[in-house]
This record gives C-alpha cells, sequence and structure tokens, in this order.
C-alpha cells in the first residue's frame, strides 16, 4: 500500500543555512506557496491530540486558487499515514458532504511553503502561522518499514544542520490544536 512517511523540525534562525545547502546539493527551490488548509475528523474521533492509527484524518488545502481534498489515514506514527489527494471544485459543496458524512473542522492551518527535492524526496520549507518555522522531508513508499525510514530521512537533515532536539513527532494540525486547547 502506497503512503508517505515524513520527518520534520523547528529551524528557527537556521533557515536560510539550510536553503544554502539544499541550493550545494543543487536543488531547486519553488517561489512561496501560501496554503490554507483545515482538517476534518469523524464527529467520534474522540480526544484529537491522542494518536489514533487508522483514523481518517480528511483535509480541504486551498493553495494558489486551487482546492485539494486530502485523506490521511495515519499507521505506526503521525507522520506515517496511507494518503490520497484529489482536486475539488467545489470546495464549500464538498464542505456541506463532509458535515454531512459526520465529519467535523477542527483546525485550520495558514502557511507559507517552499518546497525542492532530492532524489525520492520531498522537501518543504514552511512557516506556519502560530507556530513559527519548520523544515520536513517526506518520502512516498510502498510497505517500508517507517521506522528505518523516519531515521533516513532524520539523517538526510541533520545532514543539513538540523539540531536533533527539534525534532517534531506531530503534524501541524495537532501542534495547532494542542496549543489551541
Amino acid at each position: 500500500m502506497r503512503k508517505e512517511i515524513e520527518v520534520k523540525a523547528r529551524v528557527g534562525n537556521n533557515i536560510e543555512e539550510i536553503k544554502t545547502k539544499l541550493l550545494a546539493l543543487g536543488c531547486v527551490l519553488s517561489d512561496p506557496i501560501i496554503q490554507n488548509d483545515v482538517t476534518f475528523v469523524d464527529g467520534n474521533y474522540g480526544q484529537y491530540e491522542k494518536f489514533q492509527p487508522g483514523k481518517n484524518v480528511l483535509r480541504i488545502r486551498e493553495s494558489n486558487g486551487k482546492f485539494l481534498f486530502t485523506l490521511k489515514q495515519p499507521q505506526s506514527n503521525e507522520l506515517d499515514a496511507i494518503e490520497r489527494e484529489t482536486e475539488v471544485k467545489d470546495p464549500e459543496e464538498f464542505k456541506e458532504a463532509l458535515l454531512l458524512m459526520g465529519y467535523k473542522p477542527v483546525v485550520e492551518i495558514h502557511k507559507t511553503r517552499v518546497k525542492t527535492n532530492f532524489g525520492d524526496y520531498e522537501i518543504c520549507i514552511d512557516e506556519v502561522e502560530k507556530l513559527g518555522s519548520f523544515i520536513e522531508v517526506e518520502k512516498i513508499t510502498d510497505n517500508e518499514n517507517a521506522e528505518l525510514v523516519q531515521k533516513e530521512l532524520f539523517d538526510f537533515l541533520t545532514s543539513l544542520g538540523v539540531d536533533p532536539q527539534n525534532r517534531v513527532l506531530h503534524g501541524y494540525d495537532t501542534l495547532i490544536y494542542l496549543q489551541q486547547n
């Protein structure tokens, strides 16, 4: 089963140094992308901040005038998930459908993202409103051991100068939820 495995860390003032190292590796950084997300969970989800493997987390993302619907189904941890995504033509109608199916909005996330690729990694440098600056690296894989892949990915981040103490084990949605609650 195809899934997305990722790691992330806070970068604080280290962001320009990391960008310089990525450029030295031959990476081409995208222009900044504004992303606005609304995250939804089933009304019977329970404690949102508690990791629940197999429970669907849904998102509607607006970016550059396009709307994407994403389903993430966490597996061994929050940053190891089966993920499916498709474009939505009418986000308001789609939101109403989610509400009718018993899903409820939980958090909104507003961020500016710069993307690049290195090998089979997608790298994102994010400035997240209310949270600060982060870097995440993800790999799309079929049935690889998430723990081993996450170690590989975090080793890559440390090679860029990311301090292991700045590793974050939650998604932005959980971080904002915890901050608000």
